[in-house]
């Protein structure tokens, strides 16, 4: 096959695995956005010391993927004074769900488990009030969403609509295009040589970013990767890396997050991946 139709495949490929989800959850957020006020979500949002628990809750109980995530995050940073909250529920959501901690348990046993759970919420909940202290928010205007079912309601959920099909769409096109390109391009026969060795935790971390992995696919394949020589601890990153943060994702909150936060979110995602991995190896490497 020639590089050209690798790549035109593995753009097919990547589209069609994100765009049914990607569009169910801005038909979803556009409906709230449109026909509801929302209010419980603003009361949550009101105290900015127990927002991002809130947010991180939601995140783990709704089965999203790391772009299926984007709208529902645009419309919680839009109701936050900080960007405490979006943090929060970013981090949380690709990762956590019921299906990917019962796809863990059913690959890896608890341990792994109840680490991939409370590992990921201390984080998140970490790095999200360490957000607050160095990105401050311009002055906050609250979103403002529509009431009830008035002749209005569905001209206002195709506005939403198209403002966020559009506005996030078009970043995550360009990641799609950009993951598609690296994929083809880098041979994966660079990590043979390093299965066994320290470098395997950041090389899994970084090769995770451009790899496209939806929630629940990347436990079989982090199976696959220890049964070809991968520490389970290494294999851990992967997980972590591979629903957490990908290319798309990156590019797609830029619509509504500072490049700055957005380059120390994909920093923090590499480490946190490494991170957990090594604790895991550490200090359950028999089991």
């Amino acid at each position: 096959m020639s590089v050209f139709l690798k790549f035109f495949q593995s753009f097919y490929d990547y589209t069609v695995d994100i765009l049914p989800y990607f569009l169910l959850a801005v038909v979803i957020t556009s409906i709230l956005q449109g026909f509801t006020n929302l209010t419980w979500l603003r009361r949550a949002l009101r105290d900015e010391k127990t927002a991002p628990v809130y947010t991180g809750i939601i995140a783990g109980i709704l089965p999203l993927c790391s772009c299926s995530m984007l709208p529902v995050a645009n419309l919680i940073n839009g109701l936050s004074r900080t960007y405490a909250p979006v943090i929060s529920f970013l981090v949380v959501a690709p990762v956590v769900s019921p299906l990917t901690l019962l796809l863990t348990y059913g690959y890896f046993g608890l341990p792994m488990t109840l680490l991939r759970l409370f590992g990921t919420l201390f984080f998140a909940l970490l790095f999200a009030y360490l957000v607050v202290l160095f990105f401050k928010k311009p002055r906050f205007i609250p979103l403002t969403i529509g009431g009830g079912l008035e002749n209005k309601g569905w001209k206002r959920f195709l506005d939403y609509f198209k403002e966020n099909f559009l506005g996030i769409g078009k970043y995550l096109l360009l990641g799609i295009f950009i993951a598609s390109l690296i994929k083809t391009i880098v041979p994966t026969s660079l990590i043979a040589p390093v299965t066994n060795s320290v470098l395997s935790y950041p090389l899994l971390s970084l090769f995770s970013i451009p790899i496209y992995v939806c929630s629940g696919e990347e436990v079989p394949i982090a199976k696959a990767l220890e049964e070809i020589g991968f520490s389970k601890g290494s294999t851990f990153t992967f997980m972590l890396g591979g629903t957490g943060v990908c290319i798309p994702t990156v590019l797609a909150t830029l619509k509504f997050l500072p490049r700055g936060l957005v380059a120390t979110y994909l920093l923090f995602w590499v480490i946190f991946s490494m991170a957990m991995g090594v604790f895991y190896d550490f200090v359950f490497w028999k089991l």
